[in-house]
């Protein structure tokens, strides 16, 4: 039995040379042909997405007013199960939506210089956008339920 066991050995170190000497060459030909291996795709995330720069009650002040409100609020974690850091929020947005705040911390620093009644300018255009919405939906279902009787 101990033939047996030997010789199985032997058989399984040689498939794991062949399999080494196969990323070897591989390795080898990567190495001394790198065009024929460029990846096909991009390695980037390209958002289809965008911000308008100087868009009302948007662009980059008013995504720092979202961003800084869902920091605040909590409920986000990163891939640790910790709350992420301002720096990974707000590469997650650029990324998301295509800009750059440039330096987060400035324009933290600018949104938290409004004054009180301005603060949340972005935050209040949401709500209203939703609230009307709503009140369009509300009234779209009662003249659907009005035209069935």
């Amino acid at each position: 039995m101990g033939r047996g066991k030997n010789a199985l050995k032997k058989l399984f170190l040689q498939k794991v040379l062949a399999i080494i000497n196969a990323e070897l060459e591989l390795l080898n030909f990567k190495i001394t042909h790198p065009k024929s291996f460029r990846p096909t795709t991009s390695l980037m995330f390209e958002s289809s997405l965008s911000v308008i720069p100087k868009f009302p009650n948007l662009g980059i002040m008013g995504m720092t007013e979202i961003l800084s409100a869902l920091m605040l609020l909590g409920g986000i974690t990163d891939n640790m199960g910790k709350n992420p850091t301002i720096i990974a929020f707000s590469e997650v947005f650029e990324q998301a939506f295509g800009f750059s705040f440039n330096d987060i911390y400035d324009r933290q620093s600018e949104l938290f210089k409004r004054k009180s009644c301005n603060l949340t300018k972005t935050l209040d255009a949401l709500k209203a956008v939703l609230i009307k919405e709503y009140k369009k939906r509300q009234a779209e279902a009662l003249k659907n339920k009005d035209e069935k009787r």
